[in-house]
């Protein structure tokens, strides 16, 4: 995890124009992306404490591309270490592939408005034997929309269909604003409605201090407040977000491309 996050690090050392995005560490997402040609990478620490056992994701990599103004593209892959009082089991847990489309819109405006279809794959085998991953497929169809004026407010609603037979609906409500230029303070409710089960209602809150202008820390912790007595009594969210513009040059692709008969769009 150390080498993980020393590598992040060397790579956004001495960068400019960061574009951070809602999201991370928060549950609640956001209809913002990262932008054209940007990478966004987050490589985190998450754990979360349950009576009895404890679940820790060293590291969750969440790797996210601007493919357009509104588009952004997103896979995210935990290695999912858990312990109980009886054992230690760790392996790969469940990946999710996403695309985020935002139709309406942009940061900084009054409002603005996104889909974020994502898929979850069955993680290996060996990690579902050990109950460390869910068996099977999940699909969560969710939209979010962003309304600032003083203050941001976003909120996102989903819903949740799984292979396995559980569905759910998933709501949640976040608010984010700058305490200081390089500090930007967070909050949350995230609420998870499952048939059969209690409804799960969790709070978190956070921070994002901007430690270069490609990198920032993602803080967050919080509880669950209602829910089954198996809900978590603690969560914690540490990790790291990268900012990586693009780095090819596309007005000179242009210019080659025009001398030869062919077009390419650019990033503006």
């Amino acid at each position: 995890m150390l080498i993980s996050i020393g590598v992040v690090a060397l790579l956004a050392l001495g960068g400019r124009d960061a574009r951070a995005q809602g999201g991370p560490p928060l549950i609640t997402d956001d209809p913002d992306t990262p932008g054209p040609g940007y990478w966004e990478i987050n490589l985190a620490g998450v754990v979360a404490r349950h009576p009895g056992s404890q679940s820790a994701d060293l590291p969750r990599v969440d790797a996210n591309y601007g493919a357009g103004r509104r588009v952004q593209l997103k896979f995210e892959v935990p290695w999912v270490r858990a312990r109980n009082d009886a054992e230690v089991r760790s392996g790969i847990g469940n990946a999710v592939a996403g695309v985020k489309y935002r139709f309406f819109g942009q940061e900084g405006r009054l409002l603005s408005w996104s889909v974020y279809p994502q898929l979850e794959f069955g993680a290996p085998h060996a990690s579902i034997v050990k109950g460390i991953a869910e068996a099977g497929e999940a699909f969560f169809l969710p939209t979010e929309v962003t309304i600032e004026k003083h203050v941001e407010l976003n909120v996102e609603v989903g819903r949740r269909f799984e292979s396995r037979g559980s569905h759910a609906w998933e709501y949640g409500v976040s608010t984010e604003g700058h305490a200081r230029p390089r500090l930007e303070l967070l909050g949350e409710v995230h609420v998870e409605s499952r048939s059969g089960s209690r409804r799960e209602v969790i709070i978190n809150a956070g921070a994002r201090p901007k430690l270069t202008d490609r990198l920032l820390l993602l803080l967050a912790a919080g509880r669950a407040v209602h829910g089954d007595e198996a809900r978590p009594r603690l969560l914690v969210y540490c990790g790291l977000q990268v900012t990586l513009p693009g780095r090819y040059a596309f007005d000179a692709a242009r210019r080659y491309r025009t001398q030869r008969g062919f077009e390419l769009v650019g990033r503006r």
